[in-house]
């Protein structure tokens, strides 16, 4: 008598291990890399108690910014932006110090927020790469007079040091949009204005609607002096009290400004200030840290022997001072990287030091005179105009970017 035959196993059901949510040019989003993303949002919103939308409106607010953020590491890559390991530890050192904790100790911090080491270094080399596309797209871009300086350390002084806790949400105009055009944005503005009035939470209503950086964390903008706000917020914020949200048109998009809270100005002490000339080479796909470092090296040996300073920075340096001849003007050498800090307060008058690592790349730099005062410098006041002009630029070039590309959501077909 033979043995039956097995019966035929149950059928086998396919089971979806991951699928693609995004193809941005010749690359891919996936569903897990966008839900990781997703739940370590809303973990840290759910720790400053930031109300959300729904999980799947706040998925594909996600998914946008993941998508430009694509583009961006893209365009990066392809004009040869790299970040060396150099400049990520440095980075690494800075961030640290900043929050007045040692490198292990803000290891451990990340940690807690759910980061593994490598995810975060993996962040933070993006968010450098970015940095440097913006600051090169800046620098392409905007010019700083001597009189719009003078205006805004003139807006500075009078502000008297007063600080706003600012939440915005931001809705852009088209490029050279007409009269119907801002109209309709100005509409779709009043209308998230009622519904903030009604009583939908601010941060819920700037997470779904907004399209500016701060939109993932509630639209919060953190506490600001005025130098270090849009122009066109200053106006409004000052007749405002906390918890008042106006719609504020400026250039090239319209807003809705809540004021979170306010505080008088104290006048802050007397600062250490050099006056500092530089000299910036980044790493790029034809020149690597190594031979940035060593060309560094050589421009040094020709000032050492009595080459111009102001010459070879205008030929050879990236920074956006070389039209300057490298030319810094007086900085505060405690808003300086802290490695670039030690350097700048204790190198010898008139003597090139480096090459630096700086987040930014390498750098020699000169300094030929100090001084302690009170105040904002006009380095750092031209510093601050510069991002406030170009980052309203940089986000209109970003629309030409993302028109440009190739980008389909196969799960939304």
């Amino acid at each position: 008598m033979s043995a039956a035959l097995p019966q035929a196993s149950a059928a086998i059901h396919p089971v979806t291990i991951d699928k693609i949510v995004a193809v941005v040019n010749n690359e891919v989003i996936t569903q897990k890399e966008l839900d990781k993303r997703v739940s370590m949002l809303l973990k840290r919103l759910a720790a400053h108690g930031v109300a959300v939308p729904p999980r799947h409106l706040l998925a594909r607010k996600v998914l946008s910014q993941m998508v430009m953020q694509r583009l961006e590491l893209q365009y990066a890559h392809n004009i040869g932006i790299r970040v060396s390991a150099t400049q990520l530890k440095h980075a690494l050192v800075q961030l640290a110090a900043h929050n007045h904790m040692t490198v292990p100790e803000f290891q451990q911090a990340v940690a807690s927020e759910g980061f593994t080491r490598a995810d975060f270094r993996r962040r933070l080399r993006t968010e450098l790469t970015i940095r440097e596309l913006v600051m090169r797209r800046i620098s392409q871009s905007v010019v700083i007079t001597r009189r719009a300086v003078d205006r805004f350390l003139a807006e500075t002084r009078a502000a008297n040091g007063t600080r706003y806790r600012v939440a915005e949400i931001t809705l852009q105009l088209p490029a050279a949009a007409d009269a119907a055009q801002r109209r309709a944005v100005e509409a779709r503005a009043r209308k998230i204005l009622a519904k903030v009035q009604g009583g939908e939470p601010f941060s819920q209503a700037a997470i779904a609607y907004s399209q500016d950086p701060h939109a993932l964390e509630g639209g919060e903008m953190g506490w600001r002096t005025a130098s270090r706000l849009p122009r066109s917020f200053l106006e409004p914020l000052r007749a405002m009290t906390t918890g008042d949200v106006r719609l504020v048109s400026g250039h090239g998009a319209y807003y809705l400004v809540k004021l979170k809270g306010k505080r008088a100005g104290v006048k802050g002490p007397a600062q250490e200030q050099a006056r500092v000339r530089e000299i910036v080479l980044r790493p790029s796909r034809q020149m690597s840290a190594t031979m940035v470092r060593e060309k560094l090296k050589a421009l040094k040996a020709r000032l050492a022997r009595g080459a111009d300073f102001a010459s070879l920075a205008r030929a050879y340096s990236q920074g956006s001072a070389a039209v300057r001849g490298g030319s810094l003007g007086w900085v505060s050498v405690a808003s300086l990287p802290p490695g670039l800090a030690a350097a700048v307060k204790h190198l010898p008058l008139h003597t090139v030091g480096g090459p630096f690592a700086t987040a930014q790349g390498q750098t020699l730099i000169e300094v030929t005179a100090r001084r302690v005062r009170a105040g904002m410098t006009r380095s750092e006041a031209r510093r601050l105009l510069r991002m406030r002009k170009g980052n309203a630029l940089y986000v209109r070039w970003l629309q030409t970017l993302r028109d440009d590309a190739y980008v389909r959501y196969p799960s939304r077909a």
